[in-house]
């Protein structure tokens, strides 16, 4: 809760409620807000510990897994490594040890034309398949006699291949493409005749550029269309010299490594995955297949076969990355919007990497049911809680809706008491009220009736005596005699005419008054002789009081003191007895004093009645609506009457408070008005949208024109303007007939606009129309069930004539009335000559980069958009507005704006109380800040600047001038910073 403001009485009721809240409910809600949120935090990290513990333990795991799956798979591939590195060898040697084809190697062989050979059959279990072309041109001779080296290893092909149940065939590949494979194939059948074996990837991926070790080579995988299997090969190079005789390999069927891969048994229902260097998927379970959206491992594509490659999918791009430079590692990915755990290893020797995939939901389980608990144990909790503080409430309430039907009686009784005082009855009885509080406030309404008695009785003797002091005043006057006298440069008497005070002519004429000296005393005549120099010398008139002491008591002369006509060294000096001025002037002192006193008394009690009534009703209508509102304890028809007569009274009360302090400021003078001017469209569209909802309450229907001309301007005050209009229109509500009419419009006649309210309802009588701006006046004395105060009239008929206008009303008893009220037009032209002179100006470029801003507070749209289109004459410039006090405080603060231009007369808090809590605020405290005002007397700009305003800048706005001293103010700002 906020901090309430000492300098602002509560009622009793409020601040029992606010100290409960402040002292009790609050610090009880914080300190089981504390305990609960330690409860969740404390689960938070448990489930986080838990899941750490988790996550290493999982890691653990799989590592240990994959790397026994790993070592397994490469113990079988380095046997095929070593028997490809032993056929190598053993290849090797038969190329270079001379041979002969047998007789049955022979009728295997079959020759063409165009110098190939190959075998046509097979004879035996061990045997291979030969074919040569004529890559290389050679003779029939020499390729037999290569043929008969290479048969010479059939057995040990075979050999090896039934040795190793993985290997799937053996070859051996030669520069001049002879080549031997097995087991037996239908070469003629199978390979092209223009076969190069050097251009094949099988045989250029040993050459010393690819394998410059002269190792065993694995090499990218590729699928056998015959068994629907992939294939892999160990390739490893034959040498004779450093010359490359041809490559030996052995192909591996890596089904069965795929099905040794696929029985792993992978925990927390994890699955694994075989891939090659280039990413396609070699082995994948049912399960990830599912999990990867996949129906089959290979997919049939036209005469081909293609495989799922994991490094094309776009959703895994970052997991990919992390297994292609990656050897080993551990990692985590989101799958179908699940999080996920891999683990991967690369098979030694081999561009083969196994992968291991586990959903973390199924790792985490037992921590994230454990969560889930607890969070539901802490909601339960919270839940309880809630319903304690509703039963609580529920128990409050109840109580305060018994007091309720105490209160309202007295509030009754209190209502009365003031509509006596309102209508000039000031001597009451004393009530008998059941609460003390309420009857405290009765008893200080009755003395405030007899206070506002004897004010107004004081008030009515003084201005009496004022009056007729006044007269005395002017009659004084007129019979006053003056004394004439001639003095010379030195002080002395030469002449003296006194048709009144003739003891001094006779004085003057016995030689007892010669000089100044005689009359007066040292310090005055000193002074005296100054001013006859004075006047001689400059030849100008000037005057002086002082005073003598006389038989008659001390007298008091005002002198006159003018140049001679005829002598350069002489004065005329026309002296006046000022006595009885002096008299009555300070009398007249007094009196003012007196009645500023007894007005000041008047205000006093009148902001101390608005407290005391403030105080009790903020209690008495908060209650009433909360009994009204609650769902959950509705009240009884009876009940429900009693409750809106409470807050039918204690608004009325509110109302009649507000129009008498209003009242009051108007009559001592004290009201501020702002003349500026004011957009008619916009104004009349406020009212309207204002007073909507009363009329609808009240149905009656509200009729008004389009307005399309949006360059209409009245010379008033935006707020009092709108008061004036709202109160016109809530009268014709008030006091029409049922399903009546009311129509509001505006014309212009002659230089001032005209505002008309037009009703249907009862109308007024001729002694009515005398009397409706009478203070305190009501239409209704008779009917008392229409709401009203009677001071809204005398009101608005006073703040239209501080605006220099003027209100009218003419009527028809039982047919109606019209109101209207004049007020002085602004033509759009001086307006738009503003904006003109603007636009023709030349922008002024401000020499700084730094952008400036500048907030404008200000609540007239008019005003603001004239000044937003003056600031954008300037460069590096942007302007905030704000339309209250408040809200100029909070941008203040929130943007530290270089300059603040600020409106003395803004609603709410005024502008001297903005610059005040600016200059406190010490973000704020060194801003700048320009009043731009309306209030243009003297004493205004004074107190403007010596409250410490950087400028005083009054309305109408001086474009030129205006731009001149903000881009002054700029340039000061900006040497500031760069010094």
């Amino acid at each position: 809760m906020n901090k309430t403001n000492t300098n602002k009485n509560i009622s009793l009721y409020k601040w029992i409620w606010q100290s409960y809240i402040r002292n009790a409910l609050i610090p009880l809600i914080i300190i089981e807000i504390i305990f609960i949120c330690i409860y969740f935090i404390s689960n938070y990290w448990s489930h986080k510990s838990s899941v750490a513990f988790y996550k290493d333990q999982s890691k653990s795991e799989l590592n240990k897994i994959i790397k026994q799956e790993v070592n397994l798979i490469d113990q079988h591939l380095s046997s095929i490594s070593n028997s490809t590195m032993f056929f190598s060898l053993q290849m090797g040697h038969a190329l270079s040890t001379p041979a002969s084809l047998t007789p049955t190697e022979y009728s295997r062989l079959s020759y063409l034309n165009d110098n190939i050979y190959y075998t046509k059959e097979n004879n035996s279990a061990d045997e291979a398949a030969i074919f040569y072309n004529n890559f290389l041109p050679a003779t029939r001779d020499d390729k037999e006699k290569k043929i008969a080296k290479v048969l010479t290893q059939q057995k040990l092909m075979a050999n090896i291949k039934n040795s190793c149940p993985l290997v799937n065939s053996i070859y051996f590949n030669t520069f001049d493409s002879l080549n031997i494979t097995y087991p037996y194939i239908d070469v003629f059948n199978s390979y092209n005749s223009s076969l190069q074996s050097p251009s094949s990837k099988f045989y250029y991926e040993a050459d010393a550029n690819h394998n410059p070790d002269q190792k065993v080579k694995w090499v990218v995988h590729d699928f056998n269309s015959s068994n629907n299997n992939f294939i892999s090969s160990a390739i490893c190079p034959v040498y004779n010299g450093n010359f490359l005789k041809g490559v030996v390999g052995i192909d591996i069927n890596m089904d069965s490594i795929v099905n040794k891969v696929l029985e792993i048994d992978i925990p927390w229902n994890g699955y694994n995955l075989l891939i090659g260097k280039d990413g396609n998927i070699l082995s994948l379970s049912d399960v990830g297949k599912s999990d990867l959206n996949l129906d089959q491992l290979v997919l049939k594509y036209g005469n081909g076969y293609y495989q799922y490659n994991l490094y094309n999918n776009n959703d895994l791009s970052s997991l990919m990355d992390e297994i292609q430079t990656s050897e080993t590692g551990f990692s985590n990915f989101t799958l179908k919007e699940e999080p996920r755990i891999t683990c991967w290893s690369a098979i030694p020797n081999t561009d083969l990497k196994l992968l291991i995939v586990v959903p973390t939901k199924n790792i985490y389980s037992n921590a994230d049911m454990l969560r889930n608990n607890l969070l539901k144990i802490g909601i339960i909790t919270i839940l309880g809680l809630i319903l304690s503080y509703l039963l609580f409430f529920l128990i409050t309430y109840k109580k305060v809706k018994n007091m309720s039907h105490i209160v309202t009686g007295s509030l009754l009784n209190i209502n009365n008491i003031v509509q006596e005082i309102s209508s000039g009855k000031y001597d009451i009885a004393d009530p008998l009220l059941k609460i003390s509080e309420l009857e405290d406030i009765a008893l200080n309404l009755i003395e405030m009736g007899h206070h506002i008695g004897e004010t107004n009785k004081n008030l009515l003797i003084t201005q009496s005596e004022l009056r007729k002091k006044e007269v005395d005043f002017r009659s004084l006057v007129d019979s006053i005699n003056d004394i004439i006298s001639e003095i010379d440069i030195n002080g002395y008497i030469t002449k003296l005419w006194s048709s009144v005070h003739t003891y001094l002519y006779k004085l003057h004429m016995h030689g007892h008054l010669n000089s100044i000296y005689d009359i007066l005393d040292e310090s005055t005549s000193k002074i005296a002789k100054e001013k006859i120099h004075y006047v001689i010398k400059s030849r100008k008139s000037t005057t002086m009081d002082f005073n003598i002491q006389s038989k008659d008591g001390l007298k008091w002369f005002e002198a006159c003191i003018s140049p001679h006509l005829n002598y350069k060294d002489r004065v005329v000096v026309l002296t006046r007895d000022i006595t009885e001025q002096k008299k009555m002037a300070r009398s007249i002192i007094t009196a003012k004093e007196e009645a500023e006193k007894a007005s000041k008394a008047k205000s006093e009690f009148l902001s101390s009645m608005s407290h005391e009534l403030r105080t009790p009703l903020n209690a008495i209508l908060g209650f009433s609506q909360i009994l009204e509102l609650d769902p959950e304890s509705p009240l009884t028809p009876s009940q429900s009457q009693s409750v809106k007569e409470i807050s039918k009274a204690g608004s009325h009360l509110l109302e009649l408070i507000n129009e008498i302090l209003d009242l009051a400021k108007i009559e001592s003078g004290k009201l501020s008005i702002s003349i500026e001017s004011v957009p008619i469209k916009h104004v009349i569209e406020e009212a309207i949208s204002i007073i909507k909802p009363f009329a609808d309450k009240h149905k009656i229907k509200i009729i008004n024109y389009p307005i399309d001309n949006s360059d209409e301007f009245v010379s008033a005050d935006h707020t009092r303007l709108k008061q004036i209009l709202l109160n016109l229109l809530s009268n014709a509500i008030k006091y029409n007939r049922k399903d009546g009419q009311v129509i509001f419009y505006h014309d212009k006649v002659n230089d001032k606009y005209r505002f008309h309210v037009i009703d249907t309802g009862i109308g007024l009588s001729n002694s009515d129309l005398e009397l409706i701006f009478k203070p305190f006046y009501r239409l209704n004395r008779i009917n008392n069930s229409i709401e009203g105060t009677g001071i809204g009239l005398a009101v608005a008929k006073q703040l239209t004539e501080l605006m220099n206008g003027e209100i009218f009303v003419t009527s028809e008893k039982g047919a109606g009335s019209h109101f209207w009220i004049e007020l002085p037009c602004i033509e759009s032209s001086i307006l738009q000559t503003s904006e003109n002179m603007m636009t023709s100006e030349n922008r002024t470029y401000f020499p700084n980069d730094k952008f400036r801003t500048i907030l404008y507070a200000e609540d007239n749209p008019a005003n603001l958009r004239l000044v937003e289109r003056a600031l954008s004459q300037i460069s590096n410039l942007k302007m905030l507005s704000a339309n209250s006090g408040e809200l100029c405080l909070d941008l203040a603060i929130a943007h530290k704006p270089d300059i603040i231009l600020l409106d003395i007369n803004l609603p709410g808090i005024d502008g001297y109380e903005v610059f005040k809590r600016l200059k406190m605020h010490k973000e704020t405290k060194d801003i700048p800040i320009i009043a731009v005002s309306a209030h243009a007397m003297p004493r205004d700009i004074e107190k403007g600047l010596s409250l410490g305003f950087s400028d005083y800048i009054t309305k109408p706005i001086d474009i030129p001038n205006f731009i001149e001293k903000v881009c002054a103010m700029l340039a000061r700002i900006n040497k500031e910073d760069i010094n």
